[in-house]
């Protein structure tokens, strides 16, 4: 008999919550030892608030500190751009061009009307990339304005078919340079990062999948395999849909790519709790699972030769059970997590996290842009926006415990971000 499927319109458990507070490497066990393999362990981070990046990093990496944050990007191990999703993500210098050669198909047809719209055509790009790469080679990493005034010297920032497009033009050259793997932003300078040269970074044909990674390429398949590995491993449980939704890869090819996971995660099966974002011989496998018990429920992994439900099937490392029994009051514990971070931002089906009034408290203009949030047994209990105080959920600290654990929590990490 086949495991039951889930009703799609019933909440997550909380219990998956705090498994992904596990995959995440919030906890002591799962944590990073350096921000570079903080990143690398969820394959890609978040990161279009730029002031939110340490804050990400730093909470997944306990032992590293701000500076460490700024070394990481001034040597070029961290890197920031538009990978995919048509979003901002911070990612190593090692799985940028990989991972953005094999999911830059998804964004064809913001291309197309990038063209049609504001003239940002083949040639167009090319001009703004011999200017911009001109400019590194003769001062370096440069200031976002620095570069946009250079295209604007160069007559590149004109008007198109009469109108003025400038500010579209200036957001879309940068876009497309860095999809397109010729720029890429790099050290740290104030609240920015600066543009530098992508060219240098290990070519997309050096990642896991090998050559060919591009979406007609013969090693598509196996690149979009190693992204739902990474993605499994560093936030599971996750189902198809959250790959779906994280990637913008189709549903169906969502779920081959996590089914081809399942199969590469059982070839290599010799990593520790925190590697399990990493290069082959370093390889955790994965699971399937099924949720369990309602909201109060469970996940149970399914056996060997088990089948699989219609809906509601999830993937996770096969650990994970393990790891939530011995380290359930770790997961359970206070976090302080940052705008935009990926234990919120990094799935399409949250409700084990928080329901609609809390993504409200989240984000109450519903423009996309996230408030600091508190954690605390696996649900959201309040956010902090930056510059201003606690606002609870419900109006209220839930309890004299919640409220001490949580401005423990907040403390601790602004301590940290302050050094």
């Amino acid at each position: 008999m086949p495991a039951a499927a889930r009703d799609s319109s019933a909440p997550l458990p909380r219990e998956v919550s705090l498994a992904r507070i596990i995959s995440q490497g919030l906890i002591p066990a799962t944590a990073a030892s350096d921000v570079v393999q903080a990143v690398a362990g969820r394959l890609a981070i978040q990161g279009q608030q730029v002031s939110a990046v340490p804050h990400a990093l730093l909470v997944r990496a306990p032992a590293a500190t701000l500076v460490d944050v700024e070394a990481a990007f001034a040597r070029g191990d961290l890197v920031r751009s538009w990978p995919m999703r048509g979003t901002v993500h911070i990612t190593t210098a090692a799985d940028h061009h990989w991972l953005r050669a094999a999911l830059m198909h998804r964004t064809d047809a913001w291309v197309r009307r990038s063209e049609a719209d504001y003239g940002v055509d083949t040639a167009l790009c090319e001009r703004a990339a011999e200017v911009a790469l001109g400019l590194i080679d003769d001062q370096g990493p440069l200031t976002r304005s620095v570069l946009l005034a250079a295209w604007q010297e160069a007559g590149l920032i004109e008007a198109f078919r009469g109108e003025d497009v400038s500010v579209y033009r200036r957001r879309h050259l940068l876009v497309r340079l860095q999809r397109e793997g010729i720029l890429v932003q790099g050290p740290r300078s104030g609240n920015e990062h600066l543009v530098m040269d992508a060219r240098p970074l290990p070519d997309a044909d050096s990642g896991p999948a090998g050559a060919d990674v591009a979406h007609s390429g013969a090693g598509h398949r196996a690149a979009c395999a190693h992204i739902a590995y990474r993605y499994a491993a560093g936030h599971g449980p996750v189902s198809a849909e959250d790959l779906s939704r994280w990637t913008t890869l189709p549903k169906t090819q969502a779920t081959r790519a996590l089914e081809d996971a399942v199969e590469l995660g059982e070839e290599q099966t010799t990593a520790s709790a925190d590697d399990a974002g990493d290069p082959a011989g370093t390889r955790l496998p994965l699971a399937r699972a099924v949720v369990e018990g309602g909201a109060n429920g469970g996940l149970r992994v399914l056996g060997p030769g088990e089948s699989a439900p219609k809906a509601g099937l999830l993937y996770m490392r096969a650990d994970l059970p393990d790891l939530l029994s011995a380290h359930r009051g770790a997961a359970q514990a206070t976090h302080f997590l940052g705008s935009f971070d990926e234990l919120h931002v990094g799935y399409k089906d949250r409700s084990c996290l928080t329901d609609d009034d809390g993504e409200r408290l989240i984000c109450p203009a519903s423009n996309g842009m996230f408030r600091p949030i508190l954690v605390d047994r696996g649900q959201i209990v309040a956010v902090r926006p930056v510059g201003e105080g606690l606002l609870w959920k419900g109006g209220a600290a839930p309890s004299a415990r919640v409220e001490r654990d949580v401005n423990r929590a907040v403390t601790r990490m602004e301590y940290r971000l302050a050094q």
